[in-house]
């Protein structure tokens, strides 16, 4: 009972950040692989490799058979009980053209795995609605519940043709368009501010920012 009690604290954190918004309790390193399609930015796929801790609760939970690996049921199980919560939390993405941000109302092809005995994330994140030019995308947890960072070495990938495209990039922090959060928030509150409020405090997110043309 008691191992079950902890297994559900566990779980009920990983889908309600906001719970324990004062500091981290949930640390991960996030990558970015941005692809084209000839001269089309056709999307990112983010990886995300979580803490030692963490990630022993989750294999615990879903490796049901105990193989050091998920089978494609125990991939879907880990994508229901442990990923789709976080479309309340916008997927930690957020993606600005000028003044313009946005967030992705959905991700697509998720997969997970164990890789040393940590838990990654893998999924896609549709850009093909972006205009070319410069684009700018950040993952971070507002509700700091999660410390997400980029990789010292290879952060970000470009996969492209060069006959078509030839992109660059740069990890900024943005000091022209920070964000702000409630650190009294209740827990269901998700909001996002980009106006400062009394009360609110002020985030300056890592961007990586994307420059390319057709």
């Amino acid at each position: 009972m008691r191992k079950a009690l902890r297994l559900f604290f566990i779980l009920a954190l990983a889908t309600i950040p906001a719970l324990l918004s004062a500091h981290p309790h949930m640390f991960l390193t996030s990558t970015a692989e941005f692809v084209w399609e000839k001269e089309k930015l056709s999307g990112c796929w983010i990886e995300w490799t979580f803490d030692q801790f963490f990630s022993a609760d989750i294999i615990q939970a879903y490796d049901a058979d105990g193989n050091g690996r998920f089978s494609a049921e125990e991939t879907r199980q880990v994508y229901n009980g442990a990923f789709i919560n976080l479309k309340n939390y916008y997927y930690f993405t957020f993606i600005r053209q000028g003044k313009n941000r946005t967030n992705p109302s959905s991700v697509t092809k998720f997969s997970a795995g164990i890789r040393n005995q940590k838990m990654w994330y893998r999924f896609f994140v549709d850009l093909s609605k972006s205009a070319p030019g410069e684009l700018c995308f950040a993952v971070y947890d507002y509700t700091f519940f999660c410390d997400i960072r980029y990789p010292d070495a290879a952060p970000v990938k470009l996969t492209f043709d060069p006959a078509f495209v030839k992109p660059s990039y740069q990890i900024v922090e943005n000091k022209e368009y920070p964000v702000y959060y409630n650190p009294l928030g209740a827990a269901d509150d998700n909001t996002v501010y980009y106006t400062w409020k009394k009360g609110l405090q002020t985030y300056y997110p890592r961007e990586i920012r994307i420059t390319y043309a057709n």
